[in-house]
């Protein structure tokens, strides 16, 4: 009975954040008219402005007492950036980007800010410590240019539902070392569950494989038919 009463604590924590996605945001909004951001460094400045909002926010929901039920992450190669230690633990990872890019000597607006979401090899080891729906992303959008420095949108929501799909409808990931990357701005979740994500990464690290395959394959093809001295 106590450990359901755990477990429905780790879920009330999330509602809780998902509810207050207004408040951060409100936060978020005036921390960036109050200090000088840079574009380039934003998405990691803001991380321990994130990490105050959220603690202030779950100490208010009660889900945090002291020191000891939480812990962030002493380095970006630490997973995750924010432990709430709930039972069964959640893991909160801080992700951010950015609608205005500087491209050619001119600002444009993009639709993806290809954020590093996770590699192929990495997720089943994080899906086996955490629970896959254990694992949260709070995702801030903002617009940063020349002109104008404003935080638009914060959405609190699994892991799953940031990942994007690739044209060959397989997780849309980076060919040289296999990092995931987001859906577009704006745009539906094309993963809605945690069996569809995990099914699509069964599929995504075949489809990697072959294509790596069949390029070495390529490569050593080409090598031979060099004449030799």
């Amino acid at each position: 009975m106590q450990k359901e009463a755990k477990a429905r604590k780790s879920r009330d924590a999330i509602d809780n954040l998902k509810f207050s996605e207004g408040k951060i945001l409100g936060y978020l909004k005036k921390i960036v008219g109050s200090k000088d951001f840079s574009y380039r460094t934003f998405g990691t400045a803001i991380e321990e402005h994130l990490t105050y909002a959220i603690v202030k926010i779950l100490k208010e929901g009660g889900f945090i007492k002291d020191n000891t039920d939480y812990a962030v992450s002493p380095n970006k190669n630490h997973f995750p950036d924010f432990e709430l230690k709930t039972t069964p633990p959640l893991a909160i990872e801080f992700k951010s980007g950015n609608e205005s890019q500087y491209r050619n000597g001119k600002w444009v607006t993009v639709k993806n800010s290809e954020n590093d979401m996770g590699t192929l090899n990495e997720w089943p080891r994080k899906i086996n410590k955490f629970g896959g729906d254990n694992i949260y992303y709070i995702f801030v959008i903002y617009n940063f240019n020349d002109q104008i420095k404003e935080v638009l949108n914060v959405e609190v929501a699994p892991f799953y539902q940031f990942v994007g799909l690739n044209k060959k409808k397989v997780l849309k990931y980076r060919e040289k070392d296999g990092n995931l990357r987001p859906k577009d701005f704006g745009t539906e979740p094309s993963i809605k569950t945690l069996k569809q994500f995990e099914d699509l990464l069964g599929k995504t690290i075949v489809y990697r494989s072959k294509r790596i395959i069949k390029r070495h394959r390529l490569i050593i093809k080409k090598a031979a038919e060099i004449p030799k001295k």
